[in-house]
């Protein structure tokens, strides 16, 4: 089975578009990218002060990983409450994991350098 396609933005990321760029030139990406947001009305307290933290720790968080990040904010404040199971432990690294809030999954994440301007924050603005 061949490999999924990267997405554009991932690669862009990732640095593979920069690697490779004619392989990405012709990719399209979404549009319009939304902020993650305000945690939902009916999350409890423990959960929104984990939307928060993670909202804190992840910025590279979009709109699109809401429903995913509200999962780990629920699975994130049971284990505050030690009511975890092992099961539970799963499902919560697999979704940090998909979050890219990982130690291995953070490394495809590019950051870029505190010491150089990205040229591409004066178009999109900066977090």
């Amino acid at each position: 089975m061949p490999r999924a396609r990267t997405p554009k933005a991932k690669a862009e990321v990732s640095g593979a578009a920069q690697h490779d760029p004619q392989r990405f030139n012709s990719r399209k990406g979404p549009k319009r990218i939304r902020p993650v947001g305000e945690p939902y009305a009916t999350m409890t307290d423990a959960e929104k002060l984990a939307w928060a933290e993670f909202q804190r720790e992840l910025p590279w968080l979009t709109a699109s990983h809401r429903i995913l990040l509200r999962m780990a904010c629920v699975l994130s404040a049971r284990m505050e409450s030690g009511e975890m199971g092992v099961e539970a432990m799963k499902a919560l690294s697999s979704l940090l994991s998909k979050l890219g809030a990982t130690p291995v999954d953070e490394t495809k994440v590019n950051h870029g350098s505190d010491e150089e301007e990205d040229p591409a924050d004066k178009f999109f603005g900066s977090h």
